[in-house]
């Protein structure tokens, strides 16, 4: 049986963990939840490995770039992510361990390990509305929400992204809970119609009167799914953009026999690379 899709608050997490757009809707699609439905229940590449470069760069022009492997795989109610960064010498063997779950009641468990610890750290769920080893990702924004803890409303029933029709969707925290882990107010998402994928959102912040804006590009089509192989994530504060991460994803595989349920362990994250 196909495992119940849980939405998410900027439709990040679909792309870090490997799903891409398979359900097809009507694109005269009025009812919000349903196309919200249509981008989140879709095809996913189980087994998936993938390599990323991410570029952090701040308002005084400082950039450091930091090259990441990553292996997901589905299981029995939900999906498994690890994540090892690979270079630069002073973050090699830093890792990720996720278990995003399909059940919307329970919370998802996530680890990170530095080897300057020497041991992995729980991620409680006060802080998973924090940054994303310094990114402008964060850690809530690695795993999917539950839907019934959102409204939704179609602020523009057309609009186009570049060369895609989009829906323009606003999406908003109906629990505190969802308010303080995502660390949003609301966001609006545009989603591609062709695609049934987001090429933007803008995301309200509950802290300091700031915005995060993050926009998907350069999407190709791997065994019938789309991935963006191009993130771009910034954070604002009125005009003025605070910090910028860029995301390449220089390999995607699907399918890979070699991610296996020994991949996704504590113990096999603080091994490391």
């Amino acid at each position: 049986m196909r495992r119940h899709p849980k939405l998410f608050s900027l439709s990040l997490s679909c792309f870090l963990l490997g799903a891409g757009s398979a359900w097809a809707i009507d694109p005269g699609e009025t009812d919000p939840v349903a196309i919200m439905k249509a981008v989140d229940t879709q095809a996913e590449g189980d087994r998936v490995k993938s390599r990323l470069a991410i570029k952090v760069s701040d308002s005084a022009g400082r950039e450091r770039t930091r090259v990441v492997q990553s292996r997901t795989m589905k299981f029995e109610g939900g999906t498994k992510q690890m994540m090892l960064f690979e270079k630069p010498a002073d973050v090699r063997n830093t890792g990720f361990l996720s278990m995003d779950y399909d059940d919307g009641a329970k919370d998802d468990d996530q680890w990170l390990y530095l080897p300057s610890l020497r041991k992995s750290t729980r991620i409680s769920s006060s802080d998973k509305s924090g940054s994303f080893m310094g990114t402008d990702l964060s850690y809530a924004d690695m795993t999917r929400q539950d839907p019934k803890d959102y409204t939704y409303k179609i602020l523009k029933q057309s609009v186009k992204v570049g060369g895609d029709d989009c829906w323009l969707l606003e999406a908003k925290p109906k629990t505190a809970k969802a308010k303080r882990e995502t660390g949003y107010i609301q966001s609006h998402v545009w989603v591609s119609k062709s695609k049934l994928a987001p090429l933007m959102s803008k995301s309200w912040l509950t802290e300091g009167r700031r915005m995060k804006f993050i926009k998907f590009s350069d999407f190709k089509k791997l065994a019938g799914v789309w991935f963006p192989h191009k993130i771009l994530a910034q954070t604002k504060r009125g005009k003025e953009v605070e910090s910028r991460t860029a995301i390449v994803f220089t390999a995607i595989q699907l399918d890979q026999a070699d991610v296996t349920e020994g991949d996704f362990t504590q113990r096999r994250l603080e091994q490391g690379l």
